[in-house]
């Protein structure tokens, strides 16, 4: 099975270019720091943070583009990954019940997404984890958004 980090990555870096406008000049304790990096299969990621600080109890926001199996096969019956849709995780870290991330922030964040319309997994993680990539990993699925126009949904 082919796989392709290009797509991924090209949304990573316009989703980056839209959030570092929405950032600049943030109040004391909303996101406004961005930081890019790769996970150990190499699919981008960004971490949003208050400050830089990416600690757990710290409001922060992790954002990562993977491929998806797009349920249909090649002419050769093998699976498509490399030009497949496209899933978006995006995760954070609760503060007892509530998320750590301003209301207003999540806000943003959702709106920003929403223009790429790929499949997008929010994960919460239990209050006092770290929004780390492995973290992010084993987190379940807390809301799953669907495009409704996904071309290859199959039944």
């Amino acid at each position: 099975m082919a796989k392709s980090t290009a797509k991924a990555e090209s949304i990573i870096r316009q989703l980056k270019d839209s959030l570092s406008f929405r950032i600049k000049g943030a109040a004391a304790g909303r996101l406004d720091t961005i930081r890019e990096a790769k996970d150990s299969e190499g699919y981008p990621y960004l971490v949003l943070s208050s400050g830089g600080t990416e600690t757990a109890g710290n409001p922060v926001a992790f954002i990562r583009v993977k491929q998806a199996d797009a349920v249909s096969k090649d002419i050769l019956g093998q699976d498509l990954k490399a030009f497949a849709p496209h899933v978006m995780e995006f995760a954070y870290e609760l503060d007892g019940a509530n998320s750590e991330l301003l209301p207003a922030d999540q806000q943003m964040l959702m709106w920003e997404i929403a223009p790429f319309r790929v499949n997008v997994k929010v994960k919460q993680l239990a209050d006092g984890t770290a929004v780390t990539p492995s973290n992010v990993d084993n987190a379940a699925v807390a809301e799953d958004l669907d495009s409704i126009q996904w071309p290859t949904k199959g039944s």
